[in-house]
Protein backbone atom coordinates (compact mmCIF):
# COMPACT_ATOMS: atom_id res chain seq x y z
CA UNK A 1 0.00 0.00 0.00
CA UNK A 2 1.33 3.56 -1.53
CA UNK A 3 2.00 5.51 1.47
CA UNK A 4 2.76 9.72 1.28
CA UNK A 5 4.93 10.86 4.46
CA UNK A 6 6.53 14.34 5.60
CA UNK A 7 10.37 14.09 6.30
CA UNK A 8 13.01 16.48 6.95
CA UNK A 9 15.75 16.02 4.46
CA UNK A 10 18.02 18.44 6.00
CA UNK A 11 18.24 21.61 8.60
CA UNK A 12 15.05 23.50 7.85
CA UNK A 13 13.96 21.64 4.69
CA UNK A 14 10.96 19.77 4.24
CA UNK A 15 9.20 17.57 2.04
CA UNK A 16 6.62 15.23 0.81
CA UNK A 17 7.98 11.40 0.21
CA UNK A 18 6.21 8.14 -0.46
CA UNK A 19 7.05 4.67 0.73
CA UNK A 20 5.44 1.14 0.43
CA UNK A 21 3.37 -0.23 3.50
CA UNK A 22 3.10 -3.80 3.74
CA UNK A 23 0.22 -5.30 5.91
CA UNK A 24 1.74 -8.81 5.99
CA UNK A 25 4.68 -10.50 7.93
CA UNK A 26 3.43 -8.16 10.86
CA UNK A 27 5.76 -9.00 14.02
CA UNK A 28 3.11 -10.44 17.61
CA UNK A 29 2.63 -6.87 18.62
CA UNK A 30 2.97 -5.01 15.16
CA UNK A 31 -0.32 -3.12 13.44
CA UNK A 32 -0.78 -1.52 10.31
CA UNK A 33 -2.90 2.15 11.19
CA UNK A 34 -4.50 4.13 8.09
CA UNK A 35 -4.31 7.89 9.74
CA UNK A 36 -7.71 10.12 9.51
CA UNK A 37 -5.20 13.19 10.76
CA UNK A 38 -2.22 14.37 12.99
CA UNK A 39 -1.30 17.10 15.04
CA UNK A 40 1.66 19.33 13.84
CA UNK A 41 3.77 19.87 17.56
CA UNK A 42 5.31 23.19 16.71
CA UNK A 43 7.37 23.93 19.70
CA UNK A 44 8.96 20.67 19.27
CA UNK A 45 9.02 19.90 15.25
CA UNK A 46 10.52 23.06 14.98
CA UNK A 47 13.37 22.43 17.64
CA UNK A 48 13.73 19.16 15.80
CA UNK A 49 13.84 20.65 11.98
CA UNK A 50 16.27 23.29 12.62
CA UNK A 51 18.00 21.17 14.72
CA UNK A 52 18.01 23.63 18.00
CA UNK A 53 18.96 20.64 20.25
CA UNK A 54 21.48 19.44 18.39
CA UNK A 55 20.18 15.74 17.99
CA UNK A 56 18.53 15.45 14.80
CA UNK A 57 20.17 13.34 12.80
CA UNK A 58 18.67 13.37 9.04
CA UNK A 59 16.78 12.48 7.14
CA UNK A 60 14.20 12.56 9.51
CA UNK A 61 10.72 11.54 10.36
CA UNK A 62 8.66 14.26 11.99
CA UNK A 63 5.12 13.78 14.38
CA UNK A 64 3.82 12.56 17.37
CA UNK A 65 0.48 12.45 17.53
CA UNK A 66 -2.23 10.74 15.36
CA UNK A 67 -5.36 9.39 14.99
CA UNK A 68 -6.70 6.49 12.74
CA UNK A 69 -7.91 2.84 12.00
CA UNK A 70 -6.36 -0.66 12.53
CA UNK A 71 -6.03 -2.01 8.79
CA UNK A 72 -4.48 -4.87 10.39
CA UNK A 73 -3.06 -6.44 14.04
CA UNK A 74 -0.74 -8.92 15.03
CA UNK A 75 -1.09 -11.90 17.10
CA UNK A 76 -0.16 -10.88 20.24
CA UNK A 77 -2.44 -7.78 19.96
CA UNK A 78 -5.69 -8.83 22.07
CA UNK A 79 -6.83 -5.16 23.41
CA UNK A 80 -7.48 -4.23 20.03
CA UNK A 81 -8.81 -5.49 16.60
CA UNK A 82 -9.07 -4.27 13.15
CA UNK A 83 -11.62 -1.46 12.34
CA UNK A 84 -11.06 0.12 15.43
CA UNK A 85 -10.40 3.90 16.02
CA UNK A 86 -6.91 4.89 17.86
CA UNK A 87 -4.75 7.36 19.08
CA UNK A 88 -0.83 6.63 19.12
CA UNK A 89 2.20 8.62 18.80
CA UNK A 90 2.15 8.25 14.81
CA UNK A 91 4.41 10.11 12.32
CA UNK A 92 2.66 12.46 9.67
CA UNK A 93 2.25 9.79 7.22
CA UNK A 94 -1.13 7.98 5.52
CA UNK A 95 -0.15 4.42 6.46
CA UNK A 96 1.90 3.34 9.29
CA UNK A 97 2.81 0.44 10.95
CA UNK A 98 3.61 0.67 14.45
CA UNK A 99 4.50 -1.51 17.68
CA UNK A 100 1.82 -1.91 20.49
CA UNK A 101 2.58 -2.91 23.83
CA UNK A 102 5.75 -0.97 24.68
CA UNK A 103 6.23 0.53 28.33
CA UNK A 104 5.82 3.75 27.58
CA UNK A 105 3.21 6.25 26.31
CA UNK A 106 4.39 6.62 22.42
CA UNK A 107 4.54 2.90 22.27
CA UNK A 108 1.25 2.06 22.96
CA UNK A 109 -2.44 2.46 21.07
CA UNK A 110 -5.33 4.35 22.64
CA UNK A 111 -8.95 4.29 21.62
CA UNK A 112 -10.75 7.01 20.47
CA UNK A 113 -14.78 8.03 20.30
CA UNK A 114 -16.15 7.38 17.41
CA UNK A 115 -18.46 10.41 17.65
CA UNK A 116 -15.63 12.97 18.12
CA UNK A 117 -13.68 14.13 14.94
CA UNK A 118 -10.47 13.29 14.18
CA UNK A 119 -9.23 17.05 13.86
CA UNK A 120 -10.27 17.56 17.67
CA UNK A 121 -9.61 14.36 18.77
CA UNK A 122 -6.11 14.87 17.58
CA UNK A 123 -5.58 17.51 20.38
CA UNK A 124 -5.71 14.96 22.87
CA UNK A 125 -1.82 14.45 22.66
CA UNK A 126 -1.29 18.60 23.58
CA UNK A 127 -4.47 18.09 26.14
CA UNK A 128 -2.95 14.48 28.15
CA UNK A 129 0.98 16.77 27.76
CA UNK A 130 -1.23 19.67 29.51
CA UNK A 131 -2.99 17.91 31.95
CA UNK A 132 0.63 16.66 33.65
CA UNK A 133 0.76 20.07 35.35
CA UNK A 134 -2.64 20.33 36.95
CA UNK A 135 -2.03 16.63 38.12
CA UNK A 136 1.20 16.92 39.50
CA UNK A 137 0.70 20.40 40.99
CA UNK A 138 -3.09 19.36 42.34
CA UNK A 139 -5.41 22.94 43.13
CA UNK A 140 -8.02 23.86 45.98
CA UNK A 141 -11.11 25.57 44.81
CA UNK A 142 -10.86 28.98 44.09
CA UNK A 143 -6.94 28.88 44.22
CA UNK A 144 -5.51 31.38 41.74
CA UNK A 145 -3.15 29.62 38.96
CA UNK A 146 -1.03 32.21 36.83
CA UNK A 147 -0.41 30.20 33.44
CA UNK A 148 2.56 31.91 31.35
CA UNK A 149 2.34 31.31 28.03
CA UNK A 150 -0.94 30.84 26.11
CA UNK A 151 0.43 28.69 23.23
CA UNK A 152 -1.92 25.16 22.40
CA UNK A 153 -0.45 23.81 25.50
CA UNK A 154 -0.55 27.07 27.93
CA UNK A 155 -4.21 27.31 26.85
CA UNK A 156 -4.80 23.59 27.45
CA UNK A 157 -3.50 23.59 31.03
CA UNK A 158 -5.56 26.96 31.66
CA UNK A 159 -8.54 25.21 30.55
CA UNK A 160 -7.93 22.15 32.94
CA UNK A 161 -7.44 24.28 36.09
CA UNK A 162 -10.17 26.41 35.20
CA UNK A 163 -12.45 23.02 34.75
CA UNK A 164 -10.68 22.06 38.32
CA UNK A 165 -12.28 24.69 40.19
CA UNK A 166 -8.95 27.12 40.07
CA UNK A 167 -9.16 31.11 39.30
CA UNK A 168 -6.84 30.84 36.12
CA UNK A 169 -4.94 33.83 35.15
CA UNK A 170 -3.08 33.37 31.51
CA UNK A 171 -0.69 35.62 30.46
CA UNK A 172 1.30 36.31 27.62
CA UNK A 173 3.10 39.34 24.65
CA UNK A 174 1.56 38.25 22.43
CA UNK A 175 -2.12 39.76 21.90
CA UNK A 176 -3.71 36.84 18.99
CA UNK A 177 -3.14 34.26 21.58
CA UNK A 178 -5.17 35.93 24.70
CA UNK A 179 -7.79 36.68 22.22
CA UNK A 180 -8.09 32.46 21.68
CA UNK A 181 -8.03 31.88 25.54
CA UNK A 182 -10.72 33.98 25.99
CA UNK A 183 -12.68 32.26 23.20
CA UNK A 184 -11.96 29.33 25.22
CA UNK A 185 -13.29 30.09 28.32
CA UNK A 186 -9.89 31.22 30.28
CA UNK A 187 -11.90 35.10 31.67
CA UNK A 188 -8.69 36.32 33.43
CA UNK A 189 -6.20 36.90 30.65
CA UNK A 190 -3.49 39.77 30.34
CA UNK A 191 -1.78 40.27 27.09
CA UNK A 192 1.70 42.45 28.26
CA UNK A 193 5.25 42.26 28.03
CA UNK A 194 7.60 39.83 29.70
CA UNK A 195 9.12 42.36 32.28
CA UNK A 196 5.55 43.36 33.21
CA UNK A 197 3.94 40.28 33.89
CA UNK A 198 5.22 39.68 37.46
CA UNK A 199 3.62 42.81 38.24
CA UNK A 200 0.72 42.46 36.62
CA UNK A 201 -0.19 39.27 38.39
CA UNK A 202 0.74 40.83 41.94
CA UNK A 203 -1.87 43.86 41.15
CA UNK A 204 -4.62 41.16 40.67
CA UNK A 205 -3.86 39.42 43.70
CA UNK A 206 -3.35 41.96 45.87
CA UNK A 207 0.40 41.61 46.42
CA UNK A 208 0.40 38.20 47.19
CA UNK A 209 0.83 36.16 43.74
CA UNK A 210 -0.59 32.81 43.09
CA UNK A 211 -0.53 29.87 44.75
CA UNK A 212 0.29 27.96 41.63
CA UNK A 213 2.56 29.16 38.41
CA UNK A 214 2.98 27.65 35.62
CA UNK A 215 5.93 28.08 33.01
CA UNK A 216 4.05 27.04 29.77
CA UNK A 217 6.18 28.80 27.13
CA UNK A 218 9.57 26.67 27.86
CA UNK A 219 11.58 29.46 28.39
CA UNK A 220 13.95 30.12 31.11
CA UNK A 221 13.21 33.63 31.46
CA UNK A 222 9.75 32.70 31.78
CA UNK A 223 10.42 30.26 34.52
CA UNK A 224 12.07 32.95 36.72
CA UNK A 225 8.64 35.53 36.35
CA UNK A 226 6.71 32.32 37.28
CA UNK A 227 8.84 31.81 40.95
CA UNK A 228 8.81 35.78 41.16
CA UNK A 229 5.01 35.60 40.68
CA UNK A 230 4.48 32.66 43.00
CA UNK A 231 2.81 33.03 46.87
CA UNK A 232 4.75 31.97 49.64
CA UNK A 233 4.51 28.40 50.21
CA UNK A 234 2.85 28.11 46.74
CA UNK A 235 4.28 25.65 43.60
CA UNK A 236 6.15 26.71 40.37
CA UNK A 237 5.53 24.27 38.27
CA UNK A 238 7.54 23.74 34.77
CA UNK A 239 5.57 22.40 31.84
CA UNK A 240 7.37 23.56 28.83
CA UNK A 241 10.85 22.37 27.82
CA UNK A 242 13.30 24.66 28.59
CA UNK A 243 15.70 25.10 25.36
CA UNK A 244 16.80 28.77 25.63
CA UNK A 245 20.18 29.62 26.86
CA UNK A 246 19.61 32.72 30.07
CA UNK A 247 22.26 34.14 31.97
CA UNK A 248 21.60 35.17 35.35
CA UNK A 249 21.83 35.37 39.25
CA UNK A 250 21.28 31.82 40.41
CA UNK A 251 22.28 32.24 43.94
CA UNK A 252 19.13 34.93 44.02
CA UNK A 253 16.28 32.33 42.16
CA UNK A 254 17.06 29.98 44.83
CA UNK A 255 17.47 31.89 48.10
CA UNK A 256 14.36 33.22 46.67
CA UNK A 257 12.87 29.73 46.85
CA UNK A 258 14.32 28.98 50.02
CA UNK A 259 13.37 31.93 51.74
CA UNK A 260 9.93 31.51 50.53
CA UNK A 261 9.31 28.10 50.94
CA UNK A 262 8.05 27.75 46.92
CA UNK A 263 7.99 24.27 45.60
CA UNK A 264 9.65 23.71 41.92
CA UNK A 265 7.93 21.21 40.17
CA UNK A 266 9.02 19.87 36.52
CA UNK A 267 5.84 18.10 34.53
CA UNK A 268 6.93 16.74 31.66
CA UNK A 269 4.65 14.21 29.83
CA UNK A 270 6.61 10.64 30.91
CA UNK A 271 5.46 10.85 34.43
CA UNK A 272 2.52 8.46 34.08
CA UNK A 273 1.94 4.96 33.83
CA UNK A 274 1.49 4.71 29.97
CA UNK A 275 -1.88 2.32 30.34
CA UNK A 276 -3.96 1.17 33.33
CA UNK A 277 -2.37 -0.69 36.35
CA UNK A 278 -3.99 -2.38 38.88
CA UNK A 279 -3.68 0.32 41.95
CA UNK A 280 -2.76 2.98 40.04
CA UNK A 281 -5.87 6.03 39.34
CA UNK A 282 -3.66 8.24 36.99
CA UNK A 283 -2.05 6.71 34.34
CA UNK A 284 -1.71 7.76 30.26
CA UNK A 285 -4.93 5.83 29.57
CA UNK A 286 -7.31 7.59 32.34
CA UNK A 287 -5.72 10.82 30.86
CA UNK A 288 -7.41 10.36 27.23
CA UNK A 289 -10.06 9.16 28.29
CA UNK A 290 -10.37 12.24 30.65
CA UNK A 291 -9.45 14.69 27.97
CA UNK A 292 -11.93 12.68 25.67
CA UNK A 293 -14.90 13.23 28.15
CA UNK A 294 -14.25 16.90 28.50
CA UNK A 295 -13.79 17.05 24.67
CA UNK A 296 -17.27 15.65 23.85
CA UNK A 297 -19.05 17.73 26.69
CA UNK A 298 -17.75 20.94 25.74
CA UNK A 299 -15.51 21.52 28.86
CA UNK A 300 -12.77 21.85 26.76
CA UNK A 301 -12.44 23.89 23.74
CA UNK A 302 -10.10 22.67 21.15
CA UNK A 303 -11.36 24.05 17.78
CA UNK A 304 -10.60 27.35 18.03
CA UNK A 305 -6.71 26.02 18.73
CA UNK A 306 -6.86 24.52 15.31
CA UNK A 307 -5.68 27.15 12.64
CA UNK A 308 -5.35 24.84 9.40
CA UNK A 309 -5.73 22.19 8.56
CA UNK A 310 -3.69 20.73 5.35
CA UNK A 311 -2.41 18.08 2.84
CA UNK A 312 1.27 16.73 3.15
CA UNK A 313 1.84 18.31 0.25
CA UNK A 314 1.20 21.70 2.33
CA UNK A 315 3.77 20.62 4.51
CA UNK A 316 6.80 23.08 3.97
CA UNK A 317 4.38 25.70 3.82
CA UNK A 318 2.74 24.61 6.99
CA UNK A 319 5.92 24.59 8.78
CA UNK A 320 7.65 27.98 7.77
CA UNK A 321 3.68 29.42 8.53
CA UNK A 322 4.10 28.08 12.02
CA UNK A 323 7.70 29.73 12.37
CA UNK A 324 7.50 33.20 10.42
CA UNK A 325 3.99 33.67 10.65
CA UNK A 326 2.21 32.97 14.38
CA UNK A 327 -0.13 35.54 14.29
CA UNK A 328 -2.09 33.33 11.51
CA UNK A 329 -0.37 29.30 11.98
CA UNK A 330 -0.51 27.89 15.52
CA UNK A 331 -2.22 24.92 15.29
CA UNK A 332 -2.33 22.92 12.35
CA UNK A 333 -3.83 19.29 11.49
CA UNK A 334 -3.05 16.96 8.22
CA UNK A 335 -5.93 15.43 7.25
CA UNK A 336 -5.42 12.37 5.26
Amino acid sequence: MKSQYVVFDRQGVVSAGTEDVSLENLSPWEVVVKNEASLVSAGTELAGLHNLEGATVYPSRSGYASIGRLLAVGEAVRDFKVGDRVFYAGKHCQVSRFLHGQDHQWGRLYPVPESLSSIDAVFVCLAEIAMIAPVLSGADLNDTVAVFGLGLVGNLCGQIYRNMGARVIGLDPVRQRCDLAVQCGIETVLSVPAEEQVSAVKKITADTGAQITVDAAGHPSVALNCVAATAMFGKTVLLGSPRAKVTGDLTALLHDIFIRGITLRGAHMWQLPSHDLRGAKKTVSWGYRAMFDWMLSGKLKVSPLRSHTAKLSDAAEVYRGLAESRDRYWGVVFEY
